[in-house]
């Protein structure tokens, strides 16, 4: 067991002994993400750049002579008791549905369990905040599965594993297929790509038609995540109606220009504005927010590769004015924190995060000023609507990893 041991993996350690009666085999770790630009592009094939944070997932767990799972949580009550055979989804709203649906999307793609497994998780990701909670779960899930060899997908770098990009691709494949098929939530790769691929002072960048996937250098900059302390509740429905809009934008495009586009980001910004709607529809305004999402990130990547920090921050807050106006999914309290935050020192950029309607919005800050811009956010915004908001100062983090205890 490594010799210094932080007290969360202790804790797990010591939780795990007590439930199962033996010491855990292997430890897991998976980081939560930031989606730095591309919202709601992913879907739409479009670019998306994100960076994993220092907010993680953690695992440990051991080998059980069973074809059965037993998973605990330090954060909620009970061990749910599954058979690795015919995986059956449990309630919708419990977390264990993406424990289940991890099991059945691995076992589908590599060919069924050979043992069973004990395991429990521990972690310091805000729930419900739009950090991909979720994805981080899945993807220590995931790590922790492979590493403890009760399922072994064949060799070769297009099933999934950790020790090549191609392996964690497949791996980031498998969890979203878990996350689509199995829990039902219609999402694209970026959250689960993010939590697999990050890498210290980099961020990650996806093109979710081709599937290039590369790591480009951020620097030493603080991301620190600002929570509204709005329920995500608001935004219930709302993820599919948008997707359903862009859908829709995407059929008008292929019935003005004749061409027979998969996807809504094969269109250019030109062509859209070519056929300007009048006055503008929800399907124009959405089709207009990811097409200049593109936009934003390939030339978001250009001044990351430049060391231009200012130009990719001011990136940034184009991207949270387009998500208010165009694409609909910010809110009268994720604007009040980028207006507190505009207004706090340090600050480079920031914008909503995730799907949007509620959660948290993220900003790039010099690192040397970083705690005097937390506060100042927490006490602008605290005047302006009564509510103390959760500012988590974050640093970037290496993708999921697993080791033998």
């Amino acid at each position: 067991m490594p010799g210094a041991l932080s007290v969360r993996i202790r804790e797990a350690c010591d939780r795990f002994q007590a439930l199962y009666g033996s010491a855990p085999r292997v430890l897991a770790r998976a980081p939560a993400r930031v989606e730095l630009l591309g919202n709601h592009t992913d879907y739409n094939g479009g670019l998306v750049m994100a960076a994993a944070i220092d907010r993680e997932t953690i695992i440990v767990g051991g080998p059980s002579p069973e074809r059965v799972a037993r998973v605990a949580s330090a954060h909620f009550d009970g061990v749910d008791e599954f058979g690795l055979g015919a995986i059956e989804a449990g309630p919708r709203s419990s977390w264990t549905t993406y424990v289940r649906g991890v099991c059945w999307a691995m076992a589908a793609t590599c060919g069924g369990f050979e043992g069973g497994f004990n395991a429990f998780v521990i972690g310091d990701v805000p729930l419900g905040a739009g950090l991909s909670s979720s994805a981080s779960l899945q993807s220590a899930l995931g790590a922790f599965l492979l590493s403890l060899g009760v399922i072994r997908p064949p060799a070769g770098d297009e099933y999934p594993g950790l020790r090549t990009d191609a392996g964690r691709f497949a791996l980031a494949r498998v969890l979203n297929r878990s996350e689509n098929e199995f829990v039902g939530v219609g999402s694209g790769l970026l959250d689960q790509v993010s939590c697999l691929f990050g890498r210290k002072d980099h961020a990650v960048y996806l093109d979710c038609s081709t599937y290039e996937t590369r790591r480009i250098p951020l620097g030493e900059v603080a991301l620190v995540v600002c929570d509204s302390r709005t329920s995500r509740r608001l935004a219930d429905g709302m993820y599919d109606i948008r997707r359903g809009e862009c859908e829709a934008g995407l059929d008008r495009l292929r019935q003005l220009t004749g061409r027979g586009a998969e996807r809504l980001s094969e269109f250019r910004l030109e062509e859209l504005s070519a056929h300007r709607e009048e006055p503008e529809t929800a399907r124009w305004k959405r089709a207009r927010h990811v097409l200049s999402e593109n936009d934003r990130v390939q030339r978001g990547a250009h001044a990351l590769e430049a060391g231009d920090l200012a130009t990719f921050g001011r990136l940034m807050s184009e991207s949270h004015a387009s998500s208010r106006e165009d694409f609909e999914n910010s809110s009268q309290a994720l604007d009040l924190l980028i207006e507190s935050a505009r207004e706090s020192p340090g600050f480079i950029g920031g914008k909503l995060s995730g799907a949007g309607w509620a959660g948290c919005t993220i900003n790039l800050v010099r690192a040397d000023l970083a705690e005097p811009f937390a506060e100042s956010v927490k006490a602008r915004y605290n005047q302006a609507s009564g509510l103390d908001p959760l500012v988590h100062v974050c640093r970037t983090a290496e993708g999921a990893s697993a080791i033998e205890l």
